[in-house]
């Protein structure tokens, strides 16, 4: 009996019947290329031992590929005796992503190679609390200035990948509810793709993009099992168990920014009060910044966004160095929960907030490795994220491109 469910843009799906031969064979035929996706450049005897298939059907697999220009050789491997083996990539040209990352204030557009590398990008303010419409237009009309701009076909766009703050329905392409933006309910896959028929949308959070980018191009190359937090305007956590994204029971794992910190503490957006992201981000520099003010009037703060403080900090403003050391604090304390409750291999830190970790990276670990764990001598690893701002871009693309070649186990229904 086939079982229906909804995947890929929110387009209603049914799951194929397992064990035929042309699933099979397309299985096979993703897993070798995700697997030259992930490791490339790589030669045949390395794919052959990553897939476990044999000569002739690997070798199929890889002349189906490159006559339909989804791979192409890239040369030989170096040579220890014998023959060298061509060595095989993914083809970045095979078509273009458009990638949405929206802020409290502004949106970032991008278009980006299959390999999920920016070509070009673009930055459209807007006020704070903007409608979804005011914002859907204006990502409409970043496109197709990015595409102008860039003498690019229409034809060429894979797909377009959009992330934000909030709880996300990934299957329908909703923002369930995004308290930093104010909206609830905003159907924004569709309201883009109305404008772009053919070319399908996705939408994931925020940090979930990043956390995507950490595994293709960052720490999941090395590790499987780990914890991304996000620091800046927000505080946002991504959980990866497996090489795998944990999304909870609607989409909504991580939201470890909304755990308690201090009861009766700093009323959050999100209508709790005393949740940790009013302490550890930007929120707190706003909060406890405008209650302080008066009592350092030498200080040269004019406003409380991170950088803003971090640069006063760094010139020996009083105020911007007590809000530094309070906010790291708070930080610490929440990254030592996040440990002894997950006893991840490794914690990564980015957001813009990072741009500035000099200040407190250093209390911040000695907060967070005085955890549970460290008293019977496992340690966990703290570590700034080495991919740099591009990396939310990226992580957009890779929402497309993942699921363009993600193995074929659905079809959809016949309506």
């Amino acid at each position: 009996m086939k079982k229906e469910s909804s995947l890929k843009g929110g387009k209603k799906v049914k799951d194929i019947k397992t064990g035929s031969k042309e699933l099979i064979k397309e299985i096979n035929r993703y897993k070798v290329l995700n697997i030259i996706r992930k490791k490339q450049p790589i030669n045949r005897v390395e794919i052959s031992k990553a897939c476990n298939l044999g000569t002739s059907t690997l070798s199929y697999i890889i002349d189906e590929l490159t006559n339909q220009q989804l791979i192409k050789e890239v040369g030989e491997s170096s040579s220890t005796g014998g023959r060298r083996a061509k060595l095989y990539e993914f083809n970045e040209d095979f078509g273009l992503v458009v990638s949405v990352k929206i802020e409290e204030e502004q949106i970032i557009l991008a278009i980006t190679d299959m390999n999920a590398d920016v070509i070009d990008l673009k930055k459209v303010g807007f006020e704070r609390k903007s409608s979804p419409n005011i914002v859907v237009n204006l990502i409409i009309d970043g496109i197709l200035k990015l595409v102008e701009k860039n003498q690019r076909e229409y034809s060429q766009i894979r797909g377009i990948g959009i992330l934000s703050s909030g709880l996300i329905n990934r299957q329908k392409g909703v923002i369930l509810r995004s308290s930093m933006l104010g909206w609830k309910n905003v159907h924004i896959a569709e309201m883009v793709q109305k404008n772009f028929h053919d070319i399908p949308v996705f939408v994931d959070k925020n940090i979930n993009g990043y956390t995507l980018a950490e595994l293709w191009k960052g720490e999941g190359k090395e590790s499987k099992d780990f914890l991304v937090v996000s620091i800046g305007a927000g505080l946002g956590l991504s959980i990866v168990k497996d090489y795998k994204i944990y999304y909870g029971f609607v989409g909504g794992a991580g939201e470890f920014g909304h755990t308690t910190i201090v009861v009766d503490g700093y009323r959050c957006h999100c209508g709790q009060q005393g949740c940790l992201e009013m302490y550890a981000s930007e929120f707190y520099f706003q909060n406890k910044g405008k209650e302080l003010l008066s009592q350092y009037p030498n200080s040269s703060l004019k406003s409380f966004y991170f950088h803003e403080v971090a640069q006063q900090a760094m010139k020996g403003d009083e105020l911007a160095n007590r809000l530094i050391k309070e906010m790291s604090t708070y930080l610490g304390i929440g990254i030592r929960n996040l440990i002894n409750t997950f006893n991840p291999e490794k914690v990564i830190l980015a957001g813009e907030g990072m741009n500035d970790s000099q200040l407190f990276i250093k209390h911040v670990k000695e907060i967070a490795y005085d955890n549970f764990f460290s008293r019977a001598d496992v340690s966990t690893k703290l570590l700034e994220s080495k991919l740099n701002d591009s990396a939310w871009l990226m992580g957009g693309a890779l929402l497309v491109i993942n699921h363009i070649f993600q193995a074929p186990i659905y079809e959809e229904v016949k309506e």
